[in-house]
């Protein structure tokens, strides 16, 4: 089945299980200090561990578009099932930069992981949906009282289903979260073992067009649709990881403007490496390609409105101030 090109290569299970650790024990003071780049720029010296997702394929757009040409640096890819992962492994140093949607950030900031933002993106929200089955009976957010719904835990597709519930005047206490990674999601779909999908594209353009699931909610309706570059303080600190990440996000710039202007040739590039079909690459890179923005005040305001509606929940502890994991030196 097409979908199973998507389940992601793990980037070691051994990294993982060490950022959780680090993750989990980590809360001083000192991360909340932005780091100062130390050491000498010398690009040529520098390895930049970049952290990648298979359904954003920051590595398959970089090249496509030329962007990997020439580079001053090395870079080493490594490929993730979502980005709360991506969050862990920055945090533990395992990685230096990652593109993570508007949720993971939000964690890693109540976890007082040692990461910052660094860079904002923006994008739609129409990707990110609730889907149920072609034949379900459930319309509308009001119809999943008691129901299971498969999501992401601390994924955007998390944050999606909250505010939805809370804009239909639910809660996640009312509802049977199911949290599996996101192509788990899709079986558990298709196999009837779960109401209801939260997720995002392509994996939603891919289960409206394999199996016709039919989407209840969107994000445009409820949440942002931001997405965010981090960084590990480790990396920021470093004068030469510092440059190489600020020469990358003009690359990722560059590239995603590429993607616009060609958006046939990448949609068939993207379909080619992935797997999926071309009609659910078009729909994705139409509806949800992510255009790089500035981290201005009203992006910071937003995302702490989605952390408020996290901590009223209880799904993560305490208050975050997500300012202050902001880095704009990068700006």
């Amino acid at each position: 089945m097409n979908l199973r090109s998507l389940r992601f290569r793990s980037a070691g299970v051994a990294l993982i299980a060490a950022a959780s650790l680090v993750l989990a024990s980590c809360g001083d003071d000192s991360a909340s200090a932005d780091p100062e780049p130390t050491g000498p720029v010398d690009l040529s010296q520098v390895t930049l561990a970049v952290g990648d997702q298979r359904a954003i394929s920051i590595e398959v757009l970089l090249t496509a578009s030329g962007q990997l040409d020439d580079l001053p640096y090395d870079i080493e890819f490594s490929t993730f099932t979502a980005g709360p992962p991506l969050v862990e492994a920055a945090s533990a140093g395992g990685i230096d930069l990652a593109q993570v949607g508007n949720t993971p950030a939000i964690f890693g900031a109540a976890a007082k992981a040692n990461i910052k933002i660094v860079g904002a993106l923006e994008a739609s929200g129409k990707g990110d949906a609730i889907l149920v089955g072609q034949d379900s009976t459930i319309d509308t957010v009001n119809d999943l009282r008691d129901k299971k719904i498969a999501v992401t835990k601390g994924s955007s597709a998390h944050a999606n289903l909250l505010l939805q519930l809370k804009k239909a005047g639910l809660g996640l206490d009312d509802v049977d979260p199911v949290y599996v990674a996101p192509a788990d999601g899709y079986s558990a779909l298709t196999r009837g073992e779960v109401d209801a999908w939260a997720v995002w594209d392509p994996f939603t353009a891919i289960a409206e067009q394999e199996v016709g699931a039919r989407s209840i909610a969107t994000a445009d309706e409820a949440a942002n649709g931001y997405n965010f570059w981090i960084a590990s303080d480790n990396a920021l600190a470093d004068a030469g990881k510092s440059a190489a990440i600020e020469d990358f996000l003009t690359r990722y710039a560059a590239a995603t403007q590429w993607s616009s202007d060609n958006i046939d040739e990448w949609s068939t590039r993207y379909a080619e490496l992935t797997s999926i079909s071309e009609d659910a690459s078009r729909t994705t890179w139409t509806r949800s390609i992510k255009e790089p923005i500035p981290l201005s005040d009203d992006v910071i305001a937003s995302e702490q409105e989605i952390a408020d509606a996290f901590t009223e929940s209880n799904e993560i502890p305490g208050t975050v101030d997500f300012a202050e994991a902001v880095d704009t030196r990068f700006e």
